[in-house]
């Protein structure tokens, strides 16, 4: 196999870690937990703690696998890029560097420090929780996503040669859009993730990303192949 070649099987097997992991730890999980294991709206922390039951981690443990595909995408983004789209590949791996650290850090506080201390209920963990719309946990979440948007806007470029990789670019700068300004309002406005605006952003994103990602994964276009060729024998 040659490295163009490895290159665009990364790429795919990347798209379908980011749409399984999407979708999973997204909708099927969030509807999993509210007829399962419902979390009343958040109030405080022992209301919290007596409705808190381990199904309610299971977004975070698919979250894993959206953050891989996240991941492995932006890694192979670059190991197929052409000699001019270096330097934006080459920043859009520190960018989802910096999701990757936050949002890990995010999920392992959720799924694993959280459930061990909660028994003592330790009046900080209010500002550890997701479930909190005010914690600490969704500025890592938010400006996470936001990081990753910035690495999606980046590679967004490369994506070119026919309607549907005009369709992939549109929705990866979109997605830097639409978490940017995530990132934007949950500082800005105080329980903003789960106002009408935020609860619609989050749809939407769960929306977009599915799509753009399905696209990808469908395989490249033959005008895509052959540029990317002719950029690897200049």
């Amino acid at each position: 196999m040659t490295q163009l070649e490895t290159g665009k099987s990364g790429l795919r097997v990347a798209a379908i870690l980011v749409v399984v992991g999407a979708v999973l730890s997204g909708p099927v999980a969030m509807v999993a937990v509210s007829r399962f294991s419902p979390q009343p709206p958040w109030t405080d922390l022992v209301t919290f703690a007596d409705h808190y039951r381990p199904l309610q981690a299971l977004p975070y443990v698919l979250g894993y696998v959206l953050l891989s595909g996240f991941v492995l995408f932006a890694a192979a983004c670059h190991a197929e890029a052409p000699r001019e789209m270096r330097l934006r590949t080459s920043a859009s791996l520190i960018f989802t560097a910096v999701y990757a650290a936050l949002v890990f850090t995010n999920y392992t506080i959720q799924l694993g420090f959280i459930p061990r201390l909660l028994a003592d209920r330790p009046p900080f963990l209010a500002q550890l929780t997701m479930a909190n719309p005010s914690s600490f946990a969704w500025f890592l979440e938010m400006f996470g996503y936001a990081a990753l948007g910035a690495a999606t806007w980046l590679v967004a470029p490369m994506f070119r040669g026919g309607r549907r990789m005009d369709a992939i670019r549109y929705l990866l700068v979109a997605n830097g859009v639409v978490s940017i300004a995530g990132a934007a309002c949950t500082a800005l406005f105080d329980r903003w993730v789960f106002s009408i605006s935020g609860l619609a952003s989050f749809m939407a994103w769960n929306a977009l990303i599915p799509v753009c990602f399905g696209l990808i994964a469908i395989g490249p276009d033959r005008a895509f192949v052959e540029g990317q060729k002719s950029s690897d024998e200049a």
